[in-house]
């Protein structure tokens, strides 16, 4: 579940790149990364000077985590307003896009090797329920992190925006898809039920136990959020017939 560490391409061109960031980096920079901070410095009485955009990250995740873990309305959420809120989860968004999500080909592909793991399981419940077998695996459930979700939501091509996510487009990204607040909260969790109704075999995608549809799926589909799982199969059949993580995670992969 940790397949990103073993993908030398990934580590090599995106983890250890700091490149790979230049959008974070550049947004960090503007003005209103500047604009946060400087309020930031007139709550707490201090010269613009004295805070950096790593402390104003830094309040608006203490914020963040005890909100989420404690249900208490932190001191430190008190340094911030909506605004400057919605400017620091876009900069988050944005590093989690160009590392983890649709900025770099090699995020998603890292993820190869989970796909190809979860659809072989899906073929050998949908052989077995087509030949009136018995189900010999029923329930799998795999563990690991946002790190191992994001990739392969993206390369499912879930949550995907119009136009990129990059330090110049912040205002016009406010309605965006790509959140990862909302997309990979605690316990984050990505479920898909193979249903058989009435010979048909239909698949449902479930993100953190809500129904969402697979993307260009939606207006074939005779079931709402679930479309026939052979039409799901053909619907990434170069992903099934490709996707090779060996390939895919080699530094200078062969055309």
């Amino acid at each position: 579940m940790r397949f990103f560490d073993q993908c030398t391409r990934f580590v090599e061109t995106v983890d250890k790149n700091q490149s790979a960031l230049a959008e974070v980096d550049k947004f960090i920079a503007s003005a209103f990364m500047r604009r946060v901070q400087e309020k930031l410095a007139d709550r707490l009485l201090v010269p613009y000077s004295n805070i950096t955009s790593d402390m104003a990250e830094a309040s608006f995740y203490l914020c963040a985590y005890e909100f989420a873990i404690k249900t208490i309305n932190s001191p430190w959420c008190q340094l911030l307003d909506e605004e400057d809120a919605l400017v620091l989860e876009y900069a988050n968004d944005l590093k989690q896009f160009w590392k983890r999500g649709y900025g770099q080909d090699i995020n998603s592909k890292s993820s190869c090797i989970l796909f190809h793991d979860v659809f072989s399981r899906l073929d050998r419940v949908a052989s077995e329920i087509r030949s009136g077998s018995n189900v010999t695996e029923a329930v799998t459930i795999q563990v690991g992190h946002a790190e191992t979700l994001l990739p392969l939501l993206t390369l499912l091509g879930f949550f995907k925006d119009s136009m990129p996510l990059t330090s110049s487009n912040y205002v016009n990204q406010a309605q965006r898809a790509f959140r990862t607040s909302r997309m990979l909260p605690y316990a984050a969790n990505l479920v898909l039920v193979l249903y058989d109704c009435n010979g048909e075999l239909r698949l449902q995608a479930m993100l953190n136990e809500r129904p969402i549809e697979f993307p260009g799926l939606a207006v074939h589909q005779g079931v709402q959020g679930a479309p026939l799982y052979q039409d799901v199969r053909e619907h990434y059949k170069e992903l099934l017939q490709g996707c090779n993580f060996e390939k895919e995670c080699h530094l200078f992969p062969s055309k």
